[in-house]
């Protein structure tokens, strides 16, 4: 089972959506742009991992908090440099300029599988939003952060962002099989719906049309 916490700024101007995947013994979280007690608002099951799709300040703003759980974090290892840069991780473009300091992190690469409470987690670095971007796939579902919205992709006009590495991330994830894709904002999508806009969206990069 799986739920998401939309979380509302500043009167509605960002939305964030952190998903928790819901075991018979825990729950995994997807992004940390949320607080705990909401969590807790839709799974009443202790946390046991939490992975992050990429370090911009919307998906991350909560990291220490989860940190104090003493539960493995998973990311890609250059969220480092975002953790410590409130440039890379846009916390200064929103007025806040934060640096975070982490304890729990594990870095995960491509390719990688991560089990936990049952499931496996398949890893996939997909740069191009961001320089740490990672797409995570469990069961049938997959999870995009802001690398692809149901309608659109996430930007790349932003520090650490690639229209190269865009392109390259987005033909990799149409190359994956999933029924239902969680995204860092807005509606859930399908793989069917993605299979027509992906293959658009990389022609607009190629044509310097976004």
């Amino acid at each position: 089972m799986i739920e998401s916490v939309k979380t509302f700024w500043k009167s509605n101007e960002l939305k964030q959506n952190t998903h928790v995947i819901i075991c018979d013994n825990g729950c995994i979280v997807i992004d940390a742009g949320c607080p705990i007690s909401e969590i807790k608002g839709v799974c009443d099951k202790p946390i046991s991992a939490v992975f992050i799709t990429h370090g911009h300040y919307d998906h991350i703003k909560y990291i220490e908090e989860y940190d104090r759980l003493n539960v493995p974090i998973y990311a890609n290892k250059n969220i480092v440099d975002m953790l410590n840069s409130p440039l890379l991780n846009v916390s200064a473009i929103f007025g806040v300029p934060t640096k975070y300091k982490i304890n729990n992190l594990s870095f995960v690469e491509d390719g990688d599988t991560i089990s936990v409470l049952g499931k496996v987690v398949k890893c996939f670095y997909t740069p191009g939003h961001s320089v740490d971007g990672m797409c995570y796939l469990c069961d049938d579902c997959l999870f995009t952060g802001d690398t692809l919205f149901s309608v659109a992709i996430g930007r790349v006009d932003l520090p650490s962002a690639d229209e190269g590495q865009m392109i390259e991330s987005l033909q990799k994830l149409n190359s994956l099989e999933y029924s239902t894709m969680y995204t860092g904002h807005g509606r859930t999508s399908t793989k069917k719906e993605q299979n027509s806009n992906i293959s658009h969206y990389i022609e607009l990069l190629k044509n310097k049309s976004i």
